[in-house]
């Protein structure tokens, strides 16, 4: 399972880096406290302690806690947004849609798995209270939603009737809210225990119960 970048251990004292430089450093380091403390409980001084860095060198990357963490939110989130690219094919088998669909899901759960800390950021902030925050994650969900929506379009207009653009964008929202919402299933400690490749397939076949079939 890949892991973002170890931070500095606490306490330790980092080698002299100028900003630019020093700055993914100061993310791993927000990221691991983050995820112990959460967004509220975050504070410079332990983002600093986190990074091995004095509060004068962190305040020299980012002038406060709000620029650490919109920086650390548009990483992880690209970190998604090209997983999420990856998962969708660049053309699609009109014969085997049922396979196409369910590898789509399964590379997109495999980035939540793989990528734990990037999802609970993501989601934690669409939770805050931040027009700023909100309006970033509703970026590039409308990325992904439109390439999905294409597919769909394309889909459609090969085996039955064109969709309407509402529609597709429609069935797009919703492809991507089930694989949002099943992807928090497979990283919660509760409830049901699903593999990736089971939840991929019964995913998949529910998408497509009301889908029409190639002849």
């Amino acid at each position: 399972m890949a892991t973002p970048t170890a931070t500095p251990a606490a306490g330790s004292r980092a080698a002299h880096l100028g900003p630019e430089r020093r700055r993914p450093l100061v993310l791993d380091a927000a990221l691991a406290v983050w995820m112990e403390h959460g967004y509220r409980r975050t504070t410079m001084a332990l983002i600093a302690s986190e990074a091995g860095v004095s509060k004068p060198v962190l305040y020299a990357c980012y002038g406060d806690k709000h620029q650490v963490l919109l920086a650390l939110l548009d990483r992880e989130e690209q970190r998604l947004i090209d997983a999420a690219q990856r998962a969708l094919p660049e053309t699609l088998d009109i014969d085997n849609i049922e396979q196409v669909v369910q590898s789509a899901y399964e590379a997109f759960f495999t980035a939540a798995v793989d990528y734990p800390a990037s999802w609970r950021v993501v989601f934690e902030a669409q939770q805050l209270v931040n027009d700023e925050i909100a309006a970033r994650i509703r970026r590039g969900r409308t990325l992904i939603g439109e390439q999905l929506a294409a597919l769909v379009s394309h889909y459609f207009a090969s085996v039955s009737a064109p969709l309407s653009a509402r529609e597709a964008r429609l069935i797009a929202e919703n492809m991507l809210a089930l694989g949002e919402s099943n992807a928090a299933l497979l990283l919660r400690e509760d409830g049901e225990s699903w593999t990736i490749d089971e939840l991929s397939a019964s995913v998949a076949r529910f998408v497509l119960r009301a889908w029409p079939v190639s002849a």
